[in-house]
């Protein structure tokens, strides 16, 4: 069964805890934070203590993805930091230290996910599939961290029977994530094609929420919406 993430990002961080609580209750797998350092991607966000204090909160899973340049300093800053069970580390920012930062990954005993820009090439992530080091792939369905920009579900579906191919039977097709182009419209067609892990935000779980409404109302929507990606998934 395919697994779905919320996404920190496009919560109302005015009840973020609310958030939380309420999606841990629903079923959510995981929440998906975003790690930015303004130099990788063209944002800032998210700090360790954070972190560590939804842990405290929720007992929800964490699922950290490092948009940064450096992703060896940034692992030293979060481990320990909370109920941290995923990591995604950018194959762009990690060339030559993959297995490195792999190892650093697995000693805080969370899963290393490869994850792919949208113009990356699949041979990037070969050696360390052939040689069962990575847990799973993320792709990418938009460039992380730019705002207002066209999503392209098409690009991953014209993509997703070559890295079938290459993932084979390896652990890593265990997790094959996408984060970015995932909407009420994409979902059934990705889920057929081979995607079993979706990270959900504005254009799915939180698609119609408006923070000016009550809690109570956008609590509505959510659980609906988290209704509809459950189905359309199968």
């Amino acid at each position: 069964m395919p697994t779905f993430f919320a996404s920190l990002i496009t919560m109302d961080h005015i009840n973020i805890e609310k958030n939380i609580i309420f999606l841990e209750y629903l079923g959510i797998d995981a929440l998906h934070v975003d790690v930015m350092d303004g130099r990788f991607v063209p944002r800032y966000g998210i700090y360790p203590e954070i972190i560590e204090r939804i842990s405290q909160v929720s007992n929800i899973a964490i699922d950290i993805d490092l948009l940064v340049d450096d992703p060896l300093f940034a692992l030293d800053q979060f481990k320990n930091k909370g109920n941290i069970k995923y990591v995604r580390f950018h194959m762009e920012s990690s060339i030559g230290n993959e297995l490195r930062i792999i190892d650093k990954i697995h000693e805080i005993g969370a899963k290393a996910i490869a994850s792919l820009n949208l113009s990356s090439s699949f041979s990037s992530i070969e050696r360390l599939v052939r040689n069962e080091e990575i847990d799973g792939v993320m792709l990418m369905g938009i460039h992380p961290g730019v705002l207002e920009q066209e999503h392209r579900p098409q690009n991953i579906l014209n993509d997703l029977s070559s890295l079938r191919d290459l993932l084979g039977c390896s652990k890593a097709s265990e997790m094959i994530g996408l984060d970015g182009a995932v909407s009420f419209e994409s979902i059934n067609p990705l889920a057929k094609e081979g995607i079993n892990n979706f990270i959900c935000g504005s254009s799915s779980i939180f698609k119609g929420v408006n923070f000016k409404d009550s809690f109570t109302e956008n609590k509505k929507l959510i659980r609906s919406n988290f209704k509809k990606i459950k189905k359309l998934s199968i």
